[in-house]
């Protein structure tokens, strides 16, 4: 798939930075109250998508692999804005259409580009962070492959981080998503949800 190469080098360079982290654990004071942020993610969820259109109504749901990157700086102490990257893919989901039910043998994914905040509670280093832009969602099977226009999608995640550099966190979030983008063509739009448990690490 086009975007399964981004998915693999990213989870790469994840593990790779984590590997580099553990290696490093100092005692020293930590905080959030300004600077470069950086929060590396990914993990493993489920996601579920539904075309309601009467005549090609069709829902595709299955387990996923799920990332996201969110760039950006500390603006006030424990708040953060940023750039988000995020996305999901599923490799072989379910398919149910009006004609009945199966598998789709190839991969969906979702790509989304946003703005987003992240409030961290401390001293627990526990923190939200939500959100909003805009995605695409792929399909690619070994009949073709095809992609909608973009829309919407919007994602909440809360997780808890424990510091084990003067600068870096790992720890680990929960994240809930909503998308709704439009089908090439016709009048209707792919409309749904995703779920992720995710390994985090965040440079501040």
């Amino acid at each position: 798939m086009r975007r399964n190469g981004f998915y693999n080098v990213a989870l790469i360079c994840f593990a790779l930075v984590v590997g580099a982290l553990v290696s490093e654990v100092r005692a020293s004071v930590r905080d959030h109250s300004g600077g470069f942020f950086l929060r590396l993610s990914a993990g493993f969820g489920g996601a579920r998508t539904e075309l309601t259109e009467p005549s090609l109504g069709a829902e595709i749901s299955g387990a996923t692999v799920d990332f996201n990157l969110a760039i950006g700086g500390v603006v006030v102490p424990n708040l953060a804005l940023h750039g988000t990257l995020f996305g999901w893919v599923a490799s072989d989901p379910d398919l149910e259409t009006n004609l009945g039910s199966g598998q789709l043998r190839g991969d969906v994914d979702l790509s989304g580009v946003g703005a987003g905040v992240t409030y961290y509670f401390m001293p627990v280093n526990i923190y939200v962070s939500g959100s909003i832009g805009g995605a695409t969602l792929s399909v690619d099977t070994p009949s073709g492959a095809g992609e909608t226009d973009i829309g919407p999608v919007l994602e909440l995640t809360v997780g808890k981080e424990w510091w084990v550099a003067d600068r870096w966190g790992l720890g680990a979030a929960a994240a809930f998503g909503y998308h709704s983008v439009p089908e090439k063509g016709i009048d209707d739009n792919w409309s749904g949800t995703h779920f992720a448990i995710r390994f985090t690490a965040t440079l501040n």
